[in-house]
């Protein structure tokens, strides 16, 4: 299943790759541009809590915008009723408030399973994969939709964990050389750290899509009548 259902997410991505950008990057990049610039005219080089808040609090109060919109245009093209973008920010703007609700339980929940022992955060951050779908689509409490992705994830722990793992490669791997490969003192360097966090956000829908797919793949298998094979 891990190999199907990372072609299948690969397949999705590149196809539906400049719809999910148009969604997704002109909320991040305006935000990290002004981000980077704030950094290097307003930070000053002694670490000041408020003034690393800023950056943290934006990008915390964007991310559901876009976050949600993603998860609808995928779920739109599978049922065969695309949405405009217009319409997916309308919906990212609308569940605003559950999902951030949701992110920030996630978040901590994670965080507080990474601070034990990592392994627990991990184990964590996979169960709860499906929390996000639950949520939007089937218009779970953020606590529901925590607790039906438990259950759901049980069987493809392994799989989504696998396919996490492979994504993360691929996407950090690359990422870091080219991070690496200018020095911190190079005029360009804030340019090049400003595309990188560009393009990690972008790049990071693919999880949302591998995620997506499994939990298609779970629904499908759920609804199978027992003693089925599957094909």
């Amino acid at each position: 299943m891990l190999g199907k259902s990372l072609s299948d997410s690969w397949s999705f991505f590149r196809i539906h790759g400049v719809a999910l950008a148009m969604i997704v990057l002109p909320v991040v990049a305006p935000i990290e541009i002004l981000i980077s610039l704030y950094q290097a005219f307003v930070v000053s080089d002694e670490v000041v809590l408020a003034e690393q808040a800023v950056p943290m609090i934006v990008s915390l109060l964007a991310y559901p915008v876009y976050s949600v919109a993603v998860v609808f245009y995928i779920a739109s093209i599978i049922s065969g009723q695309p949405r405009t973008t217009s319409e997916l920010w309308a919906l990212g703007l609308r569940y605003w408030q559950p999902f951030i609700i949701l992110s920030l339980l996630v978040t901590i929940a994670v965080m507080f399973g990474l601070f034990l022992l990592i392994l627990p955060g991990v184990i964590i951050a996979v169960r709860v994969a499906f929390a996000e779908f639950e949520l939007l689509l089937n218009d779970r409490t953020p606590m529901d939709a925590i607790r039906i992705s438990w259950e759901g994830t049980r069987e493809y722990m392994w799989v989504i964990l696998g396919g996490y793992a492979v994504i993360t490669a691929g996407i950090y791997i690359p990422l870091y050389f080219l991070g690496a490969a200018f020095d911190e003192t190079s005029s360009v360097h804030g340019l090049v750290t400003t595309f990188i966090n560009i393009a990690y956000q972008f790049l990071a829908v693919f999880y949302t899509v591998f995620a997506f797919r499994v939990y298609d793949l779970s629904r499908t298998e759920a609804s199978r009548p027992t003693g089925t094979d599957t094909p």
